[in-house]
């Protein structure tokens, strides 16, 4: 598996959501856990699963970034400006959205874009 430029940009993401889920158990914690951290990493181990899988890094990268979003608007919404006693709950379904829904979905949307860009410019080089 070579290192290309989408496959650099899916594991910079990734470290991007280490570093901000590792911020989150340690600075924003009571009493920092290692299960909710790994909880939380779920979906970018889903998005590296995939990109062992994918030919190309860009489903991964697209997943990842999908995930990193959802991630970012759920740590807004519970430490930044939390409206609702309630907020904290985010930590609990998002992560399971995001392997489940959105980042798959996000890395197939992004796989068959793929796959039709590489037929087409095939198909043109004809």
């Amino acid at each position: 598996m070579a290192l290309s430029a989408s496959r650099i940009t899916a594991l910079v993401i990734v470290c991007l959501a280490v570093l901000m889920h590792a911020y989150e158990q340690v600075v924003n914690s009571a009493s920092p856990s290692l299960g909710w951290f790994l909880w939380a990493m779920l979906p970018y181990g889903v998005c590296l699963m995939s990109l062992l899988w994918f030919r190309s890094g860009v489903p991964t990268a697209i997943g990842a970034a999908v995930a990193l979003v959802w991630d970012a608007i759920a740590h807004y919404d519970v430490f930044v400006h939390p409206t609702s006693s309630t907020a904290a709950l985010a930590l609990l379904f998002v992560p399971l959205w995001n392997a489940l829904l959105f980042s798959p979905i996000a890395m197939l949307i992004a796989w068959l874009v793929v796959r039709k860009r590489t037929r087409l410019s095939a198909a043109s080089a004809k």
